[in-house]
């Protein structure tokens, strides 16, 4: 599994090779031929069938006992914003789990990496501690106080204070969470009866004057009209939280579904067309016919026509077609980065350009002392004709510490063929055949099986734009000792934590297998399309098609016990050998550390990425 020193160690590398490729050296001087690279046989063509619609596993949606119209129909006649809650036990559970997170985990690791800062995490324990005893109270609160928990709530928002109306079944029970609000709140003077809605109240810190203006505006309709639109057609009646918000006269809307098997945010991006989201532009993900099921990946396409606009030079829109992706290959094992062009053989010509500016000794970069770096200019043999490549060894501790802990070999390789440029790590030697012979239009319907439904549906339709998709179960794992040393690299013996407490922080996300951040564009035209960001969230804990309620118990006992310290190995290792034929079997060996390593390091190196461009944002 990849750690952070491992992935500052390979974003270093890849930076120093980037700048050794300016390099100049005379176009006559011979590579030697031992770092020339071997050839690979032409392949028949392997036909990947592209999934569709029909082959993604219909997901397991909660059932509200009252429609989003009639939660929308108590917003406040004027009210400028509201937040509706259909259900408040999916809340209240994810609450529970957060809860469980920072009582165990977070517990166990805050000590050990308080010790890395020369600290003893006493300070930050009990910061936890009172967050922790705050939660329990509010959701004790919630939990007694005879709110029809099922029947949620709706928080209208305007000039005065907010106006929160609720089902209840004895408003006296409400007393102990009232306090929360302060020691004055008056639950008789500040609630009131629902009129013409039996069994439902609003309160309001406003008090009584507020509360008799309070009528509903019964415009769950047009509500919901205006927020679909807002949305983009998304979908309304799975969800169970929306919020219509207005800041500085800028409109605020998001829905989030809770359903057992995925949590989905979505948000509409404010004035895309006017930002950088004009950069990008949905479409097909041909690329991804190599995607290996159920590993971590990013995708992207970009607007050929903003490149052009941005003075790339050669990469322009008369080479790129805009698509990008980065992911893993098995079998050989390698990790790649591939770039959509219109003409192999212009993009080869570039390969070709840069091989001749490449230095023929050993490059040793004075930023990673030991490294050393032998190029080549060798082509390589894909489909019956020669190809031009750029290669590069990596030798050194540097690199057999980054190989252990990408799972990789330190050899990487850039060539142009077919409808991509591409750049290889790992054995490079065959990667470059076995993804010649892949012929596809979008990923297999395996591959979108492991992606949440709602992205795997916008993908087919060719409406998404960016993509990083995280597979938190490798995570899981406990890191082995090449991944130890590659992490705690530079600190003194002394001062370093168990693999214990390391193996105590990456459990904070235990509850989770992936998470997705994606970006979609719906709508037939350009003008009256929408923007939309997502974060998806798939729990462990899945109950669903081929999941049956057994195995979610086990697995939730699983999960628990991790959560309060137990043996996690000895648990997932029992739920893989009773569930083998699960669809979650996957993640249970991902936990128990059977999955490549290359394939944990794939999420690591992509929080990586959005680190580096966060910080050039900034």
């Amino acid at each position: 599994m990849l750690r952070t020193t491992s992935l500052l160690l390979t974003l270093a590398a890849g930076a120093t090779l980037l700048a050794s490729s300016g390099c100049q050296r005379d176009p006559d001087e011979k590579i030697p031929q031992s770092h020339r690279a071997e050839a690979a046989a032409p392949v028949e063509r392997e036909r990947v069938t592209a999934g569709t619609d029909a082959d993604i596993a219909p997901l397991e949606t909660t059932r509200y006992a009252r429609t989003l119209v009639e939660q929308l129909d108590l917003v406040g006649a004027d009210a400028d914003g509201y937040v509706v809650i259909r259900d408040l036990r999916p809340l209240i559970t994810q609450a529970r789990r957060i809860e469980q997170v920072m009582a165990g985990p977070l517990a166990r690791a805050i000590p050990a990496l308080a010790e890395l800062g020369g600290g003893t995490g006493q300070a930050r324990l009990a910061q936890l501690e009172r967050a922790r005893d705050l939660l329990a109270l509010i959701l004790a609160g919630l939990e007694g106080s005879g709110l029809a928990l099922d029947q949620g709530m709706v928080v209208s928002f305007g000039q005065e204070q907010p106006v929160v109306a609720f089902a209840t079944e004895d408003l006296q029970r409400l007393a102990a969470l009232a306090s929360l609000a302060g020691a004055s709140f008056d639950l008789a003077r500040s609630c009131a009866s629902v009129g013409d809605v039996p069994g439902w109240v609003v309160c309001s810190l406003g008090g009584a004057d507020q509360l008799d203006r309070y009528t509903p505006a019964k415009q769950g309709q047009a509500l919901a009209a205006r927020l679909a639109d807002r949305v983009g057609g998304t979908a309304l009646e799975p969800i169970n939280v929306a919020v219509s918000l207005v800041s500085d006269q800028t409109p605020i809307d998001a829905v989030l579904r809770t359903d057992p098997g995925l949590w989905e945010l979505t948000v509409p991006v404010p004035d895309a067309d006017a930002s950088q989201a004009r950069l990008l532009r949905a479409g097909p993900a041909p690329a991804l016919r190599a995607l290996v099921p159920g590993t971590s990946f990013m995708w992207t396409r970009v607007d050929p026509t903003a490149l052009g606009a941005a003075d790339m030079g050669a990469l322009g829109p008369e080479l790129l077609t805009g698509e990008l992706w980065f992911g893993a290959v098995d079998h050989p094992n390698g990790m790649i980065a591939q770039a959509g062009i219109h003409s192999a053989s212009a993009a080869a010509e570039g390969v070709s350009s840069l091989a001749g500016m490449l230095p023929a000794a050993t490059v040793e970069p004075e930023e990673l002392p030991g490294l050393r770096l032998d190029f080549d200019r060798a082509s390589i043999e894909l489909d019956g004709g020669r190809v031009p490549s750029i290669g590069v060894s990596m030798s050194g501790d540097p690199a057999q510490a980054w190989a252990a802990a990408l799972g990789v070999d330190p050899r990487a390789r850039v060539w142009a063929h077919g409808d991509h440029l591409s750049v290889a790590l790992g054995e490079v030697q065959s990667i470059p055949a076995a993804l010649a012979r892949l012929e596809g239009t979008g990923p297999s319907a395996a591959a979108l099986a492991g992606l949440p439904p709602t992205l795997a549906h916008s993908l087919i339709a060719g409406e998404v734009a960016l993509v990083m998709h995280v597979v938190l179960d490798h995570w899981q794992a406990p890191p082995s000792e090449a991944e130890l040393q590659a992490l705690l690299a530079g600190l003194p013996q002394t001062s370093r934590p168990s693999s214990t407490a390391i193996t105590a922080l990456f459990q904070a996300v235990a509850p989770w297998s992936t998470v997705d951040l994606w970006l979609s564009r719906v709508g037939s035209a350009r003008e009256r399309s929408t923007w939309l960001a997502h974060v998806s969230v798939v729990p462990f804990v899945v109950a669903g098609p081929g999941v049956d309620p057994a195995e979610a118990a086990a697995a939730q006992e699983v999960l628990q016990a991790v959560l309060a310290g137990g043996d996690p190995q000895a648990g997932y290792r029992s739920l893989l050998s009773r569930f083998e034929a699960s669809p979650r079997a996957p993640s249970y060996r991902a936990r128990l550390g059977d999955a490549p390593n290359h394939h944990a390091a794939l999420g690591m190196v992509e929080l990586g990425v959005v680190a580096g461009l966060s910080s050039l944002a900034w």
